[in-house]
């Protein structure tokens, strides 16, 4: 099954790159600060006992909170004849042709939205402002794809009628 759903979604993928690049060095750091701490914490001056087990409680709670960081890496938005997939830290959410309105992109805003019936909208986590050109080429490529599939969503000034 897994196969075949990715095959549904072809036609448009697209991850954060910057956000991506800062939760690996940022997770990288957060294991070598803990790792760290545990070493550095194991001198005889300091009036406290640090046994083994503390140093590895140092040490799997900075895996923990990294796993935590990494589970940012999920994120993505995925087109294609199925409808829209947005996929964030958490959970997988899928919208068919018919339920989705636009997509829009407000001035104050980080990402997009997947504007949904009755004025509701979902943020596209996964194109952001911060990766500059590179969003405004994956949401021109995300506009085009819907464009194929419901022409009237492509557009913002369509959207921004409803």
């Amino acid at each position: 099954m897994s196969e075949h759903r990715d095959l549904e979604y072809r036609d448009f993928e697209h991850r954060p790159r910057r956000l991506r690049i800062a939760v690996i060095a940022l997770a990288v750091l957060i294991v070598l600060a803990h790792v760290l701490w545990a070493v550095l914490l194991v001198r005889d001056d300091t009036g406290v006992t640090i046994g083994v087990a503390d140093q590895l409680a140092f040490v799997m709670i900075g895996l923990i909170f990294a796993g935590v960081l990494l589970s940012l890496l999920r994120i993505r938005v995925r087109v294609g004849e199925q409808g829209v997939e947005v996929r964030g830290p958490l959970r997988t959410r899928q919208w068919d042709w018919p339920d989705i309105v636009g997509i829009t992109f407000p001035r104050s805003s980080m990402w997009p939205r997947l504007e949904l019936p009755a004025y509701e909208h979902v943020g596209i986590w996964a194109i952001l402002t911060v990766d500059g050109q590179e969003a405004v080429d994956a949401m021109g490529s995300l506009r085009e794809t819907i464009r194929r599939y419901k022409p009237s969503a492509a557009d913002p000034e369509t959207v921004a009628d409803r």
